[in-house]
């Protein structure tokens, strides 16, 4: 993970005039984790996601590697992290 000053700065780097808006659904857990993550660090919930889809998009983008996800799997058994 990148630290936050490093974020910071690709964060500020994007043009954020364009906004499109996307809403997940989280776990009474991952909410949790997200929140206790967000106020810990003193950022948003919103910032955290942000960085989270980029740093994804960027492991992904060129390596046309098949994504992580196991469709056979009810939810709560796909993650073994």
């Amino acid at each position: 993970m990148l630290h936050c000053a490093a974020l910071w700065k690709q964060y500020v780097s994007i043009d954020m005039t364009s906004k499109h808006r996307v809403s997940v659904n989280l776990s009474p857990d991952e909410h949790r984790e997200l929140d206790a993550l967000a106020q810990e660090a003193r950022i948003s919930k919103a910032w955290l996601g942000r960085q989270a889809i980029i740093e994804f998009l960027d492991r992904y983008r060129d390596r046309k590697l098949q994504l992580p996800l196991d469709l056979g799997q009810p939810r709560n058994k796909r993650r073994s992290e």
